[in-house]
């Protein structure tokens, strides 16, 4: 018995790994100093810019590079392993509501000891919309990465020189165009009081295509302010026509104000469109009060007044209208 416990223990201590050749896969691989990752942005598609929701729909893919003196090797090829055999930043979007990614958690490790991460990502990222001038406005998409390991100071991210960030030639963003774009360093603080973190912003400035909403919104409702109009063509003795003419192009209005709504966030300041439709609302309820006004002096026999006074909105109304198109959708 004595004999087979001395070969039990000589067995274990032969095949018991050496820890000290173990790779660390907690500490960084430059301990004291900074690990430098280098990061690549490609954006392949954006395919829903939401301003109801403040989110964008896109499709991106991202590289990291880095070197990790303890992973050179003499292998003929590279060498691929998971997630849990080496040291890998800890890289996140700050602004992701929820992703997915398509490709296994890989990296590939070069004999210098260079380690290569790529990965393809779809989903949501929460985006502030800035709409004082819709729908004529312009945007900053921005999509941020950021390293959230427990000490900010051992890793630094930086743009990558040698594979290029950019935007795809596949993008289908049709109601948008874009201006420019740019990938950058951009230190992030995730609460106050906090240090900052190394972060990357990819950051597109893009201006809205207002041709939709000219088509859909603003010709139809430049035609329901022509019909309040003709409130003042009818005859003064026509109340009940001048007054259904009014109310019909108030309702109409109020649900175009219900559509516009449905397409911007609950935001607390208003815009151009906001402007326009309750100029144009306010303007609509002043024609249904001067239609009353003119049947209650055709029904006291004052029709020449109530004719005049007709004529006189012809003008001043439409020249009222067009000071609130030019204030809300030009200055």
């Amino acid at each position: 018995m004595k004999v087979f416990y001395i070969l039990t223990v000589i067995l274990l201590l032969f095949f018991i790994p050496d820890k000290s050749d173990a790779q660390d896969t907690i500490s960084p691989p430059n301990p004291g100093g900074v690990t430098k990752v280098y990061v690549s942005m490609i954006i392949n598609n954006i395919f829903k810019v939401d301003a109801a929701r403040q989110i964008i729909t896109a499709d991106v893919v991202i590289t990291a590079r880095w070197n990790d003196p303890r992973l050179k090797h003499d292998a003929s090829s590279n060498i691929i392993v998971t997630e849990d055999k080496i040291w890998d930043p800890f890289l996140t979007f700050s602004n992701r509501l929820n992703t997915s990614k398509s490709f296994p958690e890989n990296f590939t490790i070069l004999n210098d000891g260079t380690v290569l991460y790529l990965q393809r990502i779809y989903g949501d990222f929460t985006q502030k919309f800035l709409l004082e001038d819709f729908p004529f406005d312009e945007q900053s998409f921005q999509i941020r990465i950021i390293d959230i390991t427990l000490n900010p100071e051992d890793v630094l991210l930086e743009p990558d020189t040698i594979i290029q960030s950019g935007i795809s030639n596949n993008l289908e963003l049709s109601d948008w165009t874009i201006k420019n774009w740019s990938f950058e360093e951009a230190p992030f603080v995730i609460m106050n009081g906090q240090s900052e973190r190394s972060s990357l912003r990819f950051l597109i400035n893009a201006k809205r295509e207002s041709g939709y909403y000219l088509l859909i919104f603003m010709i139809p409702l430049i035609l329901i302010i022509l019909m309040s109009l003709m409130a003042f063509w009818l005859p003064a003795n026509l109340s009940a026509s001048q007054i259904t003419v009014g109310t019909t192009s108030m309702l109409t209005l109020i649900a175009y104000r219900f559509i516009v709504t449905s397409e911007l966030p609950k935001i607390s300041y208003m815009t151009r469109m906001d402007v326009f439709i309750l100029g144009s609302s306010i303007l609509i309820f002043l024609t249904l009060l001067e239609s009353v006004l003119t049947s209650t002096l055709a029904n006291k026999g004052q029709i020449e007044l109530a004719q005049k006074l007709d004529f006189k909105c012809r003008w001043i109304f439409p020249l009222l209208y067009l000071i609130i198109a030019l204030f809300a959708l030009v200055f």
